[in-house]
């Protein structure tokens, strides 16, 4: 059975969509079907972009590679203002995605990693995806959420990437269970009980 969802969005967002991109996660235009960006050797965390966060204590990241090609998540971080978590290396198939969990990942498909040292309370927060652990580093940084409010503590870092604009924040609340991004490359919120 499907819940309903609530969609509330930002004026950025809109932007973002009438423009054919997203100023959200990093890629050029939509994830879907797009072509793998250039890449150091080695490094693909660029073919990697958050798609999907499950809220609270037992909580989730969804990364998708959205190129054509095979990706391994190592080298990559997600971090937060307080540190980050070192992603495995496990390879992700073209338009597939990988979890990475905060609990146990029971219930959850395509599970890469579990008790991720992640924050992700439903009012508020934000996840980077990095390529490398030097968060303070606009050049590391490949894709960028945050929730609930603005500023975060990173979000300087991703308005100087380019992959945020300096008062966007996807809504979301106390009793939100998900944040996830449309088709149309807008997130909305999933709301709790």
């Amino acid at each position: 059975m499907k819940r309903p969802v609530l969609a509330v969005i930002a004026p950025f967002m809109l932007a973002a969509a009438a423009c054919g991109g997203s100023l959200l996660d990093g890629s050029p235009g939509s994830p879907t079907g797009a072509a793998a960006p250039s890449s150091p050797a080695g490094d693909t965390t660029r073919f990697f972009a958050i798609e999907e966060i499950g809220l609270g204590a037992e909580g989730y990241v969804t990364l998708t590679n959205y190129t054509d090609q095979p990706a391994s998540l190592d080298p990559g971080y997600l971090c937060q203002s307080d540190g980050c978590v070192d992603l495995p290396d496990v390879v992700v198939e073209p338009g597939a995605v990988a979890r990475i969990a905060v609990g146990d990942g029971a219930g959850l498909d395509a599970v890469a990693l579990t008790g991720a040292s992640l924050d992700l309370t439903p009012s508020d927060g934000e996840v980077g995806l990095y390529g490398s652990t030097d968060f303070r580093d606009p050049k590391a940084l490949r894709s960028y959420i945050q929730w609930g409010s603005t500023p975060h503590d990173l979000t300087e870092v991703a308005v100087e990437a380019g992959l945020w604009q300096v008062t966007g924040y996807a809504p979301s609340a106390a009793h939100a269970t998900r944040l996830r991004k449309t088709e149309a490359n807008l997130w909305v919120w999933d709301p709790g009980k």
